[in-house]
């Protein structure tokens, strides 16, 4: 089973809500993934993000507070605008 790393405040918010958007730059099969603190999770693809007003439908399960800060904060991790970027949901596994 492959890791998922988040920031502590995207990692507090996963374990409060137990549901979290994220964009990464690779794109990744659906599976279940481990996240540090947390345990298990279901990593599920959901698409292609072009530009910052895709990400309008997911922006309350992000754990941002507005699609401008958590564009920023994609824009930091996943330079240039060429770059694809892919968005999945994370679940965690009720046990």
């Amino acid at each position: 089973m492959s890791n998922m790393s988040f920031m502590p405040q995207l990692k507090a918010f996963l374990k409060r809500n137990k549901i979290i958007y994220t964009v990464r730059k690779y794109k990744m099969a659906d599976a279940m993934v481990e996240v540090d603190g947390i345990g298990e999770c279901h990593r599920i693809p959901i698409g292609i993000i072009e530009k910052k007003e895709d990400l309008n439908d997911y922006v309350d399960g992000s754990g941002f507070s507005t699609v401008d800060e958590w564009w920023t904060k994609i824009k930091y991790f996943i330079p240039g605008s060429w770059t694809t970027k892919y968005i999945y949901k994370v679940e965690v596994e009720e046990r």
